[in-house]
Order: C-alpha cells, then sequence, then structure tokens
C-alpha cells in the first residue's frame, strides 16, 4: 500500500499542471470557455487517459517497480540454474553390487539419481567422509544381510522407495529360483497383465503443473486488481484534496473524467503485466522449471483480456467509493467493501481449485461475473473450460461492466465536487 501512495504522491505534483493546461487549452479565442461537455468525449477521454499514462508512467515508482520485479525474476532464474547441479550422486557399495542395474533401472526417467561403484559395503570411514565431503548424497550398502542406506542427514523419500523396490525385486528373484521358477519367464507372464487407462477427459498437466498454473493465473491477476486499483482509489482522493478535480470539471464531465482515468490506469497495468508475465513465460522456458501448454501466447491474450474486464470493473467502484471521502485516511472504510468483492473470488478459486480443478461449484462460479475475472482463466489455462462457457462468462462479464460503470459513474458525480465529511452511501446513489 506504501509503494502505490509513493506513486501516486509523485504522480499528483504533476496532475495540477496537466489539468490546467486542459482547462486553459480548451478554452475559445477571446477566453471564453464552453464549460463541460465543450470537448467531445472521445477527445476528453483521450485527454484524461494520455495524463494519467504521462504522470504515472514517469514516476520513479513505476520504474522501479518495474525493474525490480523483473530483476526479482532474474535472481530466481540465477538461483534455479546454480543450484542444478544434476542428478544426485548415490553410492552402490560392493555387497550389493547385484543391485547397481536394478535400482538404475528402477530410478530410469526420474533424473534425480545416478549410481555409482564405491569400494566397501556401505560403511567405514571412507563412505562416512564420501557424505560429509559432499562427494556421494547417499551410499547402499549390505550389513549383516540386510540392506542398508547410509545419508548424512535424511534420507529422500523417492530415493528410499527405489531402494526398498530394488531390495523387494532381488528377494523375489532368490525365492522364484528356490521355488524352480525361472524368474524371467515369471516377470514376462507378470508383465503380460496390464491396465489401459482410458480417460474421458484426460488432464495435459501435472498436479503440480496444474497448481502452478492456478496461482499464476489468479495470483497475478489479483495482485495486479488491488494495487492498480487502490492506486486510481488513491489518486482520486488527492484530486480532491488538491482541489484538481475542480478545475478538470470545468471543462468535461464527471464520467469522462471517470472513464479516462480508469483507461489511463488501466493501459499503466497492462504495460507492467505485460512485461512481468512475458518475463514468466521466458523464465519457464529457459530454466525448464515449469513446463508451459502448447498455448503459452494465447494464454497471455486470455490473461490481458481478463485483466482488462475485471480492472474496469473493480476499479470502477473503487473510483466510486474513493469519491465519498475528501482524506486519504477515510480511504479505508469505503474501499473495504470493494476489496472483498476481489478478495472472496481469489481466496475461494485457489481453495477449491486445488482441491479440485473440475469441482462443480467452480465451473459455475466462473461464471459469475465478479467471479469470472480471477476463475475463468485458470479454468482456460487448464484447459477445462468448453467454449460456450467462455462465451457466456464474456457476455456477462461485458453486460455486468455495463451495469457497474453506470453506477459507479452516478456514485463518482454526485460525490467528486463535495469536500468534508463522508458522502452517505444513499446520496452518491441518488439520481439527479
Amino acid at each position: 500500500m506504501s509503494t502505490v501512495a509513493r506513486a501516486s504522491g509523485e504522480a499528483a505534483g504533476e496532475e495540477a499542471t496537466d489539468a490546467a493546461d486542459m482547462a486553459v487549452g480548451e478554452k475559445r479565442p477571446g477566453g471564453a470557455s464552453d464549460g463541460p461537455g465543450a470537448l467531445s468525449a472521445r477527445r476528453a477521454v483521450g485527454l484524461v487517459a494520455r495524463r494519467e499514462i504521462n504522470s504515472r508512467m514517469r514516476t520513479k515508482s513505476f520504474v522501479l517497480s518495474t525493474l525490480g520485479l523483473l530483476l526479482s525474476l532474474g535472481v530466481y532464474a540465477l538461483i534455479i540454474l546454480a543450484s542444478d547441479d544434476g542428478p544426485a550422486k548415490v553410492g552402490v557399495g560392493r555387497e550389493v553390487a547385484a543391485l547397481r542395474p536394478v535400482l538404475a533401472q528402477l530410478a530410469e526417467g526420474q533424473g534425480e539419481f545416478e549410481f555409482v561403484a564405491v569400494e566397501g559395503d556401505g560403511g567405514g570411514d571412507r563412505v562416512e567422509r564420501l557424505l560429509r565431503d559432499g562427494d556421494l548424497s547417499a551410499v547402499v550398502g549390505r550389513v549383516d544381510g540386510r540392506t542398508t542406506l547410509a545419508v548424512e542427514h535424511e534420507a529422500d523419500e523417492n530415493l528410499l522407495a527405489v531402494v526398498r523396490a530394488a531390495t523387494a525385486e532381488e528377494r523375489t528373484t532368490a525365492e522364484l529360483e528356490r521355488a524352480g521358477v525361472d524368474p524371467v519367464e515369471f516377470r514376462q507372464r507378470v508383465a503380460s497383465a496390464t491396465v489401459t487407462v482410458d480417460a474421458l477427459d484426460p488432464s495435459q498437466n501435472s498436479a503440480a503443473q496444474q497448481f502452478a498454473l492456478i496461482i499464476a493465473a489468479t495470483g497475478l491477476l489479483y495482485f495486479f486488481f488491488i494495487f492498480y486499483g487502490i492506486m486510481l482509489a488513491q489518486g482520486v482522493v488527492e484530486e480532491k484534496t488538491s482541489r484538481v478535480v475542480e478545475l478538470l470539471l470545468s471543462t468535461i464531465r464527471p464520467w469522462q473524467l471517470l472513464a479516462g482515468k480508469l483507461v489511463g490506469v488501466a493501459v499503466v497495468g497492462l504495460t507492467q503485466l505485460v512485461l512481468l508475465g512475458g518475463a514468466v513465460v521466458a523464465l519457464a522456458q529457459g530454466t525448464g522449471a515449469l513446463t508451459l501448454p502448447s498455448t503459452a501466447a494465447g494464454s497471455l491474450v486470455t490473461l490481458v483480456v481478463w485483466f482488462l474486464l475485471g480492472f474496469f470493473l473493480f476499479a470502477a467502484l473503487l473510483a466510486a467509493a474513493a469519491a465519498r471521502v475528501s482524506r486519504q485516511e477515510d480511504l479505508q472504510g469505503v474501499v473495504q467493501p470493494v476489496m472483498m468483492l476481489i478478495s472472496t473470488p481469489f481466496m475461494l478459486g485457489v481453495v477449491l481449485l486445488s482441491k479440485d480443478v473440475r469441482d462443480p461449484v467452480i465451473e459455475w462460479l466462473s461464471l459469475v461475473p465478479l467471479f469470472s475475472p480471477i476463475l475463468m482463466p485458470a479454468r482456460m489455462l487448464l484447459g477445462l473450460a468448453p467454449l460456450w462457457q467462455i462465451a457466456l462468462s464474456l457476455v456477462l462479464a461485458v453486460a455486468a461492466l455495463a451495469g457497474m460503470t453506470r453506477v459507479a459513474g452516478r456514485m463518482y458525480a454526485n460525490s467528486v465536487l463535495r469536500s468534508g465529511s463522508r458522502v452517505p452511501l444513499t446520496e452518491a446513489l441518488r439520481t439527479r
């Protein structure tokens, strides 16, 4: 919140000058002004939007926050690359040398372990030195007929599972030979009894990848809705405090001012979102930390569309609520209900999507306008949203946006020129 306040504060000094230039620049020759409505709606909204873009993108906070986020991703990528030392080396003692091919076969495909031969039986001072020096992460041996796994601190669960499976394989072979059964023929017969999985709707991603996509989609949108929504709300209060809004409304209408501010801040937020989203895609592909779906480019476009819809929907309400107060100290109280409308879909979505991405509750909630800007992008990234649901959610979101904008515009127009105490909600909503 403090970062948002600094960004708004740095922009406030330039807004008064820009507002004055806007008002003076639109006066007719002779000094007469046509007053509000003299400008065309498109020109008025465009002037306000350009003012927001220029004033906010030139602030140190915007530049430093963008560079900071990109630098953090770069550092994270370096850490991943530096920590990737290849598969962990696991020593196999002389007494269990026959297990080495079995261990390698069972661990094949995981890419986590490399089994190397070591002298000795898996114990002793030499093995202890190899473990403490970090030359080996574990050593498989045999003491008194029992298979052992020597480690420095604690055993890796995956490695432990591989060693147990290899030991069980060895014991099974010995028992079959003792019973006079050919182990090779026995395993061939067992292997022929397979089960074919016939999934009606197969998942394209693993559970871990699904969770990463859920957090990436919902978390990124939630962060930008909150960050830039609050930035817009604080800007509205600052304009009232500095009386810049009175100068602006001498030339344009309240709804034009609100629309211009929404468009301008949306462009600023979208710029940072695209930069950050592109960096995340590059990081995932460069480090291999996450396997992105084949439609990664389309996913970014999806995030952009839902960001614009969600931002206009929530930010219009935040700006209208902020217009009811004249001091930053009173802002938290009026925007809290709107913040709940943003936070609830995010929290509910993460919980439900983490439990079952195909939960029917998620399916229907993603069609509800207040939930769809956060839930539908996640379902689309996971490949779970059919085309008719995507189209329906977009239509409903646009309809809700039109209705919400009318309500927000009325609240903004009824409140933005009133100073002093908080404007009651009933008066802010009153139709004139």
